[in-house]
């Protein structure tokens, strides 16, 4: 590593802070929504309940990688996918946090421009000068990485989840149980690929972890209230559309002071400890591309002052939702290659040779290729992204372990 790891004594409730104020949580609430619509009330809490477990012991796998050594996500990248791919990981890393950082802050300044209806002169873009406050908060909040991020999640959390509350408490009364929709596990596929994404990510977080302990308490905090957060979000329907957009003519048809104030609040700390955490996600991949003269505390001012000054130039010219579709797809070829990887690892009891990094890297190259055709619609989409992502990544790595073994029969 680049320098000595800072902060490794974190409890379990700050390192679940970290994730729950809106590193999870807002996926996790976009996602429960979509469920809904093609699933029962009862059907849909059933899916979050068993998407929740799975998703548990996974990330326990994904960490239990990294626990041991304190690593990164970066470095246990490099050790399953060798060095090239511990460079094409980093730059993809940096990729994904502009694609999460363009989407959240632009969904966030348009719910904060709507719902402040502050009259000016037209001429003013009122969006453009929310998202510059919103950037330049969470560039100057990135400063000192992980130590601030912790102290910001600590005090944001609490407040967070009384105005989740309030927030619930003040939405319209319709109940979503009302629909026709039948009971099933539809939109378990969905769970997995929306949070595998954020799985990939964890090591990078937990390797600040008091103790191993500390890491499955915070882990099972994290997947308990983000279950909680699920459920609730299923009410949620009402007032959001598109995944992350809140409808602000809704909210302000309902002329509830109270629901307005708690959104405008929850959306804006929500993507301020977003933004931070992406920018901190992003920073392993910058300690090995970076010159050393650029790493170090100022590694994340740069980082955040970059990301803030891309958003402003190419907000409007950048396909956001296409992108971001394509990354969180290629972090969930990650996460489904290092979990992989790691069974087998466990099965063999053997540290990945330099072919089997080659055959990882491939086959989460073919994977993401894939899955950017079907994006562009130049595939099919009779497989589910995530389902194609299964068979791009367990194919390649099957029939080379299983031409291992003819091989060394023979």
């Amino acid at each position: 590593m680049t320098q000595e790891l800072p902060d490794t004594h974190q409890t379990h409730w700050q390192l679940a802070a970290i994730q729950l104020s809106g590193w999870t949580s807002l996926p996790i609430l976009a996602t429960s929504i979509l469920i809904l619509q093609q699933n029962s009330f009862l059907g849909a809490i059933f899916t979050l309940i068993v998407g929740n477990a799975i998703l548990w012991f996974i990330r326990l796998g994904i960490i239990a990688m990294a626990h041991e050594k304190r690593q990164s996500t970066l470095d246990i990248s490099k050790a399953y996918l060798g060095n090239v791919g511990g460079y094409v990981i980093s730059i993809f890393l940096l990729l994904s946090t502009y694609a999460w950082y363009l989407t959240q802050t632009t969904s966030a300044s348009d719910t904060l421009t709507h719902l402040l209806s502050i009259h000016e002169d037209p001429k003013i873009d009122q969006f453009t000068q929310v998202s510059v406050l919103i950037g330049i908060l969470s560039a100057f909040l990135c400063m000192q990485g992980i130590t601030l991020l912790r102290r910001l999640s600590s005090f944001c959390f609490p407040i967070l989840i009384l105005l989740f509350l309030m927030i619930l408490f003040t939405l319209p009364k319709a109940s979503p149980s009302s629909n026709t929709n039948p009971l099933s596990l539809s939109g378990l596929g969905l769970v997995l690929a929306t949070n595998l994404g954020i799985t990939s990510d964890l090591p990078t977080f937990f390797r600040h972890s008091k103790s191993w302990e500390t890491s499955i308490k915070a882990l099972t905090i994290v997947q308990v209230f983000n279950l909680a957060i699920a459920i609730c979000s299923l009410y949620f329907g009402a007032i959001i559309h598109d995944g992350f957009e809140i409808d602000d003519g809704q909210v302000l048809s309902l002329q509830s002071s109270t629901l307005r104030a708690s959104l405008l609040i929850f959306v804006f700390l929500s993507v301020i400890c977003a933004n931070v955490a992406n920018v901190y996600s992003a920073s392993v991949g910058w300690e090995i591309l970076a010159p050393k003269a650029l790493v170090g505390q100022k590694e994340y001012l740069i980082l955040g002052l970059s990301l803030t000054t891309l958003f402003i130039l190419f907000a409007k010219l950048v396909p956001t939702q296409f992108l971001l579709e394509w990354t969180d797809c290629a972090l969930v070829n990650l996460s489904l290659v290092l979990i992989l990887g790691y069974i087998l690892l466990r099965l063999s009891n053997n540290h990945p040779t330099k072919s089997e990094q080659r055959i990882y890297l491939f086959s989460w190259v073919l994977a993401s290729f894939l899955n950017l055709l079907q994006l562009a619609n130049f595939l099919p989409n009779s497989l589910s992204n995530f389902a194609l992502s299964l068979i791009a990544v367990a194919l390649p790595i099957t029939l080379f372990k299983l031409s291992q073994k003819i091989f060394s029969v023979g």
